[in-house]
């Protein structure tokens, strides 16, 4: 296996929104664009189930992640301090699908 993806879609009342629980490659398998075509899949999934919009953290000293979702349009939202553990913030990153303006 090469990598995998994780992601669920939270269905409301007026909209439904996705979120990524992780995106992970092996380590021999890195740069070969895997992580990319995951995020991809994921949000033809999300479209496909009418989502508005994707949201995610990352490990704010993630720089390969950080890197993958900001060249895929998504905008840092905010930042969560000690999401994985003391002293390990989380930055907050979102993505419209289907309109051109930020979520919150």
């Amino acid at each position: 296996m090469a990598g995998f993806a994780i992601a669920e879609l939270a269905r409301g009342a007026v909209e439904t929104i996705g979120y990524i629980q992780t995106i992970e490659v092996a380590p021999d398998r890195r740069k070969q664009g895997i992580a990319r075509e995951l995020l991809r899949r994921i949000e033809d999934s999300a479209r496909a189930a009418a989502a508005r919009a994707m949201w995610l953290h990352v490990h704010a000293e993630n720089a390969p992640a950080i890197h993958l979702y900001e060249s895929n349009g998504y905008l840092r939202e905010g930042r969560e301090e000690d999401y994985y553990a003391p002293g390990h913030a989380a930055l907050i990153y979102g993505k419209p699908l289907n309109q051109s303006r930020r979520i919150s």
